[in-house]
């Protein structure tokens, strides 16, 4: 039942026009800005490229459980009789106001890099936790003019962006576990664990990415003159064919949003990715190419 309910819930919102429509003109804006110039290390820095993490639910933690305690306390203040708890209420607040905003801006640059489905449903999530924030801000501007003094007219403010921002958090995770927003494509990959042949030496064209399926494992092999990298064929970030990108020297860039993974160890050099690309190591023998994977263990859990 519950399935069935997020699953409407999301196509009611990405069947409104407005929606899409303003998702998409926003989502172009924020490329214009951020891909490409001076801010795309800002880019990086927010989707958590440098942490191998993403940023955004690292930060949403922060604001759930800073107004969680908000709440319950306003509700010992209100409800118990317990007095001065108001600079107690405003230090949580407050606390959860600003890593709000910074979980709403890291949000947005995750958000950019989505699919049109998730593109509509990220929106409003966003304007759910935007909202939830505004109300929280009100709440604490009125506590702060009440000089710290617990009342039900600045109670209710926060009540209702606690209540607000519980629907963008349930938003926010459908995003991830229903529909794989920025779950690294790659956590379940495994093997060779042996080295086993790909193809002739010869016949993989020099300097010019190949995708090729050994054993089930997708693998991307570029050849610059005696040396053969070798490593997962598909993004991390969104699952895109690697081997449609842009090799620049040591570096493949993602055909679909730009991500930068190095050919010598699979780590993301430019986001939006965090997860680094599987390694493979490679061998030449018998006038082939042989391969075997370098890393997986950090990728996947021992069966």
């Amino acid at each position: 039942m519950n399935r069935d309910f997020s699953e409407a819930l999301d196509a009611a919102i990405t069947r409104i026009p407005a929606i899409r429509a303003t998702a998409k003109s926003l989502q172009r804006a924020l490329n214009t800005v951020f891909l490409e110039g001076p801010l795309r290390p800002l880019k990086n820095l927010a989707n958590g490229t440098w942490l191998e993490h993403p940023l955004h639910p690292l930060l949403t933690d922060v604001p759930v459980g800073a107004w969680t305690v908000t709440l319950l306390l306003y509700i010992a203040g209100l409800f118990f009789g317990m007095d001065g708890l108001g600079l107690a209420i405003g230090l949580a607040m407050g606390l959860g106001i600003l890593a709000a905003l910074a979980a709403i801006a890291t949000g947005f640059m995750d958000w950019m890099d989505v699919d049109p489905t998730e593109l509509a449903v990220g929106l409003v999530h966003a304007i759910m936790n935007i909202t939830g924030t505004l109300f929280f801000m009100l709440a604490w501007l009125m506590l702060y003019l009440a000089q710290w003094q617990v009342s039900v007219a600045n109670f209710i403010p926060a009540l209702i962006g606690y209540l607000v921002m519980s629907v963008g958090a349930y938003l926010g995770g459908g995003l991830v576990f229903r529909l794989g927003v920025m779950v690294n494509r790659n956590a379940y990959r495994s093997g060779p664990k042996d080295f086993t042949p790909v193809v002739g030496f010869t016949e993989l064209p020099e300097n010019k990415p190949q995708r090729f399926d050994v054993k089930g494992q997708p693998i991307l092999l570029v050849r610059r003159g005696q040396r053969v990298y070798a490593i997962g064929a598909v993004c991390s970030h969104y699952g895109a064919p690697l081997q449609q990108g842009t090799l620049r020297d040591t570096i493949i860039e993602c055909p679909w949003h730009y991500s930068h993974f190095s050919l010598e160890d699979g780590s993301v050099k430019a986001g939006p990715a965090t997860a680094p690309a599987p390694l493979y190591e490679t061998d030449v023998k018998d006038g082939k190419i042989w391969v075997k994977v370098e890393r997986v263990a950090q990728l996947v859990a021992p069966h």
